[in-house]
């Protein structure tokens, strides 16, 4: 019973932290908040906040991504024949949460009102990176009728529709709709975005 209540105050704590960081980062912007703001709302210690967060930038973005595989098979099928397209979205709905979860949705609004912000986060956070990479490489081990590289090279093909997928996801999250502070997620501005890039990409 003891155990449980530790949790319980662990996990309540770290929500707090969260939620403050995200909404003052919404309010007033990703370079307006400091970590002595969100001590004072969230009601903890400089030396809690570090206990829980390494650094101010995870506190308001959160821990690296995971992907469910549900949705991760949803889209990729859904989008097998753009793959940066769907990896975009994967990014996008991950980061919103499968839950109906405050925080993520507003941290997701968070990232379309912060031009690049997208970009920046995706290429920093090397752990979510890293496991988007795997998840697509083994999507295309199991599809290679579906690959666009002819040397069976999951991992390189995989990795470069990730990096292109960072670019198409900041430009793709601008166009998104915040209805009452929640984004809409639809796949029509990341396929508009994908198909400038491929312009730009042309030969």
């Amino acid at each position: 019973m003891a155990e449980g209540l530790r949790e319980r105050k662990v996990r309540l704590t770290r929500r707090r932290i969260e939620k403050a960081a995200v909404d003052f980062a919404y309010e007033g912007g990703i370079k307006s908040v400091t970590v002595e703001q969100i001590c004072d709302a969230a009601m903890v210690s400089r030396s809690t906040f570090f206990n829980y967060f390494s650094s101010l930038d995870q506190a308001i973005f959160g821990p690296p991504l995971e992907y469910d595989p549900a949705l991760t098979e949803r889209l990729l099928t859904t989008h097998s024949d753009d793959l940066v397209v769907a990896a975009s979205l994967i990014v996008t709905e991950s980061v919103r949460g499968q839950t109906d979860d405050a925080v993520t949705r507003r941290r997701l609004a968070l990232f379309a009102r912060e031009p690049g912000t997208t970009s920046a986060v995706s290429w920093a956070a090397h752990d979510s990176r890293e496991r988007l990479v795997a998840v697509i490489a083994a999507w295309l081990d199991s599809h290679r009728e579906l690959a666009r590289l002819p040397d069976d090279d999951s991992e390189t093909e995989a990795r470069l529709i990730v990096a292109m997928s960072i670019t198409v996801g900041d430009e793709g999250i601008r166009d998104l709709q915040e209805v009452d502070g929640e984004l809409v997620i639809d796949p029509a501005p990341y396929i508009r975005a994908r198909r400038r890039l491929a312009a730009v990409l042309a030969d």
